[in-house]
């Protein structure tokens, strides 16, 4: 049999990064799917989330996670609890687990029953198009094979995903790539003015080279914390650039870094140390 765990995770800048981890043990039935398969595998979610500075919290409420597998939508878990993705920086939340057969799956969908944005303003309700009723679709196209473990890290990229409508109203278009989190690295590290540690910095990887993306394609974006710490997820392996930028909310002043020649491994966080933005 198998089992599925969503779990969340969030970064504290507007970028969320979910990981479906599958594994296996052979036979067993359940999942709730009609699919021929009788063997098993676990698939587990996490999301993580980085951060904009302007935004205090985002509550997401999901009551539903499913997962698409031959012509069928299997439910990976039913939480019905809300997460503020500002909670969620460091460390993982198990939404819950089913099993679930083998196979080739396509698509995950997320339930959104409620979501709202905290800013300087105040709280302000999301509009979530087809939150409720078809859920955000995923798309993603593995083959989860019995007796294994495997991880997909979806990364909901807030950052790109929340639009400020004219009105001041919120709008969740989301921007979710999702990657096979076990072959997925992430590179960490700290900002700092040679003064003080910097919160807010922006971080952006982009590929040197390597075989998982074309040389130049910005991959991903992240912002430092409160305490100047930063985590860029959901990054293939090959060579990276990074590149810091932070302007001083006194002075208007900007401050930045690159770091060349960053190396990223399967399942390893890289950890480039003290940045020092000038």
């Amino acid at each position: 049999m198998s089992r599925l765990n969503w779990v969340g995770r969030a970064a504290l800048a507007l970028f969320g990064i979910a990981s479906i981890v599958v594994a296996g043990c052979g036979g067993g039935g359940g999942g709730g799917s009609s699919s021929t398969s009788t063997e098993r595998g676990t698939l587990a979610v996490r999301m993580s989330d980085a951060p904009d500075p302007s935004i205090t919290a985002i509550n997401v409420t999901i009551p539903k996670v499913q997962a698409h597998v031959g012509n069928d939508w299997v439910t990976v878990a039913e939480p019905n609890q809300t997460y503020n993705l500002f909670d969620l920086a460091k460390s993982d939340v198990l939404l819950g687990q089913a099993s679930l057969p083998a196979g080739n799956y396509t698509q995950v969908r997320l339930f959104v029953s409620e979501a709202t944005v905290t800013d300087s303003t105040g709280t302000h309700s999301v509009i979530v198009p087809s939150g409720t009723k078809t859920g955000l679709k995923i798309n993603l196209n593995y083959t989860v094979s019995p007796d294994t473990v495997t991880e997909i890290l979806l990364d909901f990229n807030v950052d790109k995903s929340l639009v400020k409508q004219g009105n001041g109203q919120y709008r969740l278009q989301p921007v979710i790539p999702a990657v096979v989190k076990v072959l997925s690295g992430t590179i960490n590290g700290v900002t700092t003015d040679g003064t003080a540690n910097l919160s807010d910095v922006s971080v952006t990887a982009t590929y040197v080279s390597g075989p998982n993306y074309a040389a130049g394609t910005q991959v991903n974006t992240a912002s430092s914390l409160d305490d100047g710490t930063f985590k860029v997820w959901a990054l293939l392996p090959g060579t990276y650039t990074l590149t810091f930028s932070y302007t001083d909310p006194a002075t208007g002043a900007t401050k930045t870094a690159t770091v060349n020649d960053v190396v990223v491994t399967a399942n390893n966080a890289t950890n480039v140390g003290t940045i020092t933005l000038t």
